[in-house]
């Protein structure tokens, strides 16, 4: 016989009630298990997922900034970034930052120089108007000077409103890029300015050949009229005679002025022949005085002078090589002078050195910058407006072609001198 085991004791069910219960409790704690494992794999998930964001964050090679509020007063960078700002990246790297966060050893402008307002950059702005900023570029300038070219880009972060709640800018140096360009830009602009030297040349050749036709037939009609008294058998007036002689001078001089312009850009292989170094200087201080130095800007004149040393021996050279670099070294030393705004003297000396002779061009100008020495002979460097940078580049590689050395030292007063030397035994080259 089966006997029924439920009683009610105080109106409560007790064994049979007991039991459902138990397997309720069962079954809740068999939920709650589940769900803590669902809950623990989410969260293993997520910390996953952010471990891979935090890595990219900090090993993608472009500058990453996060804003977090809407008004960007702390941004979070990654390494790259922080390492152009010159920060560590625990630091606020916002401009906009509150009190002594805001990073100071670096300001913002624009491509024109301009200083940015803090509130006006990318990320401010993004995070502020809600808009996307894209291709943007500044300049990031260093306490210590140094500049660093920015392509920017920027983002708004909303909430669930569609509301800007921050901002994520992306940030790429790309200082050597524009650097590489304006290289590139100046390199063909050069080229363009040497193709147009190269056409001078032409043109310079062209022209002598056209003008020394008229001088030789002024010269010739001015020999006619000094021979007049001998086919006339009449004499010519003293004032007459002294005007034909000027004639004939000037003449013989625009004559000579022509064949040594067209010699200075005259092309060809190199013809070494030996030389007395004085009396090429004295050409050149010739040629400048008479082609260049009337040409030049100058609002002061530039004594020309020679301290030349007597009895030098004979040297193999390309003259006209030489004569050059004292072309540019002269007309460089007078510009310097100039730019000083003194009436120094430009000093061309020779001496004997060693098995070497040296020639030198000092000047009284503002000198040279330290920084810039080992600079100077490179090519396409030039510390003029207008220049081209190709004339001490040239200068240096015609003088190392001969066998010498072409370099610049201070005065002890004022200005630069500019020395070079030749050897007395001729280069293998020049055999």
């Amino acid at each position: 016989m089966k006997v029924d085991d439920t009683r009610v004791e105080g109106g409560r069910a007790t064994t049979a009630d007991s039991t459902l219960a138990a397997a309720h409790l069962a079954s809740d704690a068999e939920r709650i298990r589940i769900l803590e494992a669902e809950v623990a794999r989410l969260q293993a998930a997520l910390h996953d997922r952010a471990t891979e964001l935090e890595t990219l964050f900090d090993v993608i090679p472009v500058g990453i900034g996060v804003a977090l509020d809407p008004e960007c007063k702390h941004i979070r960078v990654n390494s790259g970034f922080a390492k152009v700002l010159g920060l560590e990246t625990s630091q606020n790297a916002s401009k906009t930052a509150d009190g002594e966060e805001r990073p100071t050893n670096f300001v913002c402008v624009d491509l024109q120089g301009k200083l940015i307002p803090d509130d006006q950059l990318p990320m401010q702005i993004s995070a502020r108007e809600g808009q996307e900023i894209r291709d943007h570029e500044i300049d990031v300038i260093h306490e210590d000077g140094r500049i660093v070219r920015l392509l920017e880009y920027a983002a708004p972060l909303l909430d669930a409103a569609g509301r800007p709640r921050g901002a994520v800018g992306a940030f790429v140096d790309i200082t050597e890029r524009r650097s590489a360009e304006e290289r590139e830009r100046r390199r063909l602009a050069e080229i363009a300015h040497v193709s147009r030297l190269s056409t001078l040349g032409e043109m310079i050749s062209g022209l002598a050949h056209e003008i020394n036709q008229p001088l030789a037939s002024a010269s010739n009609f001015a020999r006619a009229c000094q021979r007049w008294p001998q086919t006339s058998g009449m004499p010519l007036p003293d004032d007459v005679r002294r005007l034909v002689e000027k004639i004939l001078g000037q003449t013989e001089r625009a004559g000579e002025i022509v064949k040594r312009l067209t010699t200075f850009v005259k092309k060809g292989a190199s013809t070494p022949v030996f030389v007395d170094v004085n009396v090429l200087v004295r050409d050149v201080i010739a040629l400048t005085k008479s082609c260049f130095y009337p040409a030049m800007k100058r609002d002061l004149e530039t004594p020309l002078l020679t301290d030349l040393a007597p009895h030098l021996p004979r040297i193999s050279v390309d003259p006209i090589q030489i004569e050059q670099v004292l072309v540019n070294l002269i007309r460089n030393a007078i510009e310097a002078t100039q730019e000083a705004r003194l009436s120094a003297p430009v000093i061309v000396r020779t001496m004997r050195v060693a098995d070497a002779v040296q020639i030198s061009v000092s000047d009284g100008g503002t000198g040279v910058a330290a920084q810039t020495t080992s600079e100077l002979f490179e090519p396409f460097f030039t510390t003029k407006p207008e220049g081209i940078g190709l004339g001490l580049s040239i200068s240096r590689s015609i003088i190392e072609n001969h066998g010498g050395r072409l370099w610049v030292e201070p005065n002890a007063e004022q200005g630069a001198t500019f020395a070079f030397t030749l050897p007395l035994d001729a280069p293998t080259q020049w055999r």
